[in-house]
């Protein structure tokens, strides 16, 4: 079974979208997948551009959105801080149940976090340990602009410390007029830094393109070693 996780360096660099990509190519591959979103924050449950209803529609709209996101947060925060100001308390035995139920009968599982890789989740949880508890493998989608080197680094080493897989770093193009020297030396340089860990670039592509045109570019891009039985190791940087 395929079991990935989606994390960003940031927020705002295209994870959602990356992970909309990626379940596009797993159903063009004739798998059954599942998506989930453990905690979403700061959108209305009936919200159809929420993170949680982008990738349930993705992976096929077959499960239920409450059990595609099983926690849902009114202020858009880290979980953790958004259950302290509102006096709730998460249930990990609950999300533990909601993933195996989401697995069984699956050929492939993407489970997206919220923001970057040590956002907790409770005071001694962030999405790190979750991913690892899960045994899944990491996807870190990353914006192509100043600073992605250093997010993306420290972001391979904080997966690393935790002992997670790292499958690839996805480049992803935040803005149609990214075209600065850091935009245009960013994908060399992680690919020397991280090999060989693939590093692959995902350009600006217009929100009125189709999902399907989107994951063409993807093919083109190489996404498919993404998507393969076998990882690259993980290096230390």
């Amino acid at each position: 079974m395929i079991r990935l996780g989606i994390t960003g360096t940031d927020t705002a660099v295209g994870k959602t979208f990356i992970s909309t990509v990626l379940l596009t190519l797993l159903r063009r591959r004739g798998l059954s997948v599942a998506a989930m979103k453990p905690v979403e924050t700061g959108v209305k449950a009936e919200d159809p551009a929420s993170d949680a209803m982008r990738i349930r529609e993705a992976a096929g709209a077959v499960d239920p959105i409450e059990r595609v996101r099983p926690l849902l947060l009114a202020e858009p925060l880290a979980p953790w801080v958004a259950l302290n100001r509102s006096g709730g308390t998460v249930d990990l035995g609950m999300l533990d149940a909601t993933y195996r139920q989401l697995s069984e009968g699956r050929d492939a599982i993407l489970v997206e976090g919220a923001g970057g890789l040590l956002v907790p989740i409770t005071r001694d949880l962030a999405y790190d340990g979750l991913f690892v508890g899960w045994g899944l493998d990491l996807v870190i989608v990353a914006g192509n602009r100043l600073g992605a080197l250093n997010h993306t680094l420290l972001t391979v080493r904080a997966a690393h410390d935790a002992g997670l897989r790292v499958r690839g770093v996805v480049l992803n193009t935040v803005g149609p007029d990214a075209r600065g020297i850091a935009e245009s030396t960013n994908l060399e340089a992680l690919a020397e830094l991280l090999n060989p860990v693939p590093v692959l670039p995902f350009p600006w592509i217009r929100r009125d393109r189709t999902l399907d045109y989107a994951a063409d570019v993807a093919e083109e891009a190489g996404f498919g070693v993404l998507l393969a039985d076998r990882v690259a190791p993980m290096p230390v940087v």
